[in-house]
């Protein structure tokens, strides 16, 4: 695991090492760092190598959302404080570690003329958040960009149209370089592609569970658009399922 220089202030690693992304923002002051991996040891490797090339202290660990892969490594930022949204509590109630602050909206974060803001934004989870480094036009996005791959949509709290919703707004920031959950660094293009799979995918969607097709059928449609390829088999008919299933209970 390395921390690789994104920018003036932010580093990140998106080797795929760590199963999910890692990132940091170097502010005057301290440091925060951005998801924590799948294992104490991929944490740890960043955390050193973060440690090697800044001078301020790593003092805040953000959790863009529950799933495993991104904060497995919590223990080894166990003297930071630890932001999520308030939702996380709830999904993650049983873990020992758990958020030191939440937020229910957002969080701006300062220190002297910097401003980092965390916004909780829903859709690939209840508590998925994404975080902004405005003065470097940088997002973290978690896992609301799985870049150049099909994402992951099968937690029980999926929201397509929370997804959407932020793939839009994320559409009019000023943003050149996007960490994303998953994948290498990506920009807007990669978010236009995104949109416009996620606005064709619910039409078409619920559009078959009106017409009442069952979902074992709606899933082996052809009428979905052509997409990334899978990184793990079964992923693309399970997000398809967890789209039948979200219009099925909104109808």
């Amino acid at each position: 695991m390395e921390a690789t220089q994104v920018s003036e202030r932010v580093y990140a690693d998106t080797s795929g090492e760590g199963k999910g992304n890692i990132g940091a923002i170097e502010l005057p002051n301290y440091a925060i760092v951005i998801d924590s991996t799948v294992s104490t040891q991929t944490a740890n490797a960043f955390r050193k190598s973060l440690e090697s090339k800044i001078e301020p202290p790593i003092s805040k660990l953000i959790l863009t959302h529950y799933h495993l892969d991104h904060v497995c490594g919590i223990p080894v930022f166990r003297d930071c404080s630890i932001i999520a949204s308030e939702p996380y509590r709830k999904l993650r109630k049983t873990a020992k570690y758990q958020p030191t602050l939440t937020f229910e909206k957002s969080l701006v974060l300062k220190d002297e003329d910097l401003v980092v803001e965390i916004v909780h934004a829903r859709g690939h989870t209840e508590d998925s958040s994404y975080i902004y480094l405005p003065q470097e036009k940088t997002l973290f996005s978690g896992d609301l960009i799985f870049a150049k791959s099909f994402f992951y949509a099968g937690d029980r709290t999926f929201n397509p149209e929370k997804w959407l919703d932020v793939l839009k707004h994320f559409s009019t920031m000023e943003i050149e370089t996007i960490v994303p959950g998953h994948g290498p660094l990506c920009d807007l293009e990669e978010v236009e592609t995104y949109t416009n799979f996620f606005e064709a995918t619910s039409s078409t969607m619920e559009e078959l569970v009106k017409k009442g097709m069952s979902k074992k059928k709606a899933v082996k449609s052809k009428s979905f658009p052509d997409f990334y390829v899978e990184y793990r088999e079964g992923i693309r008919e399970l997000a398809l399922a967890n789209w039948y299933d979200f219009y099925s209970r909104e109808g």
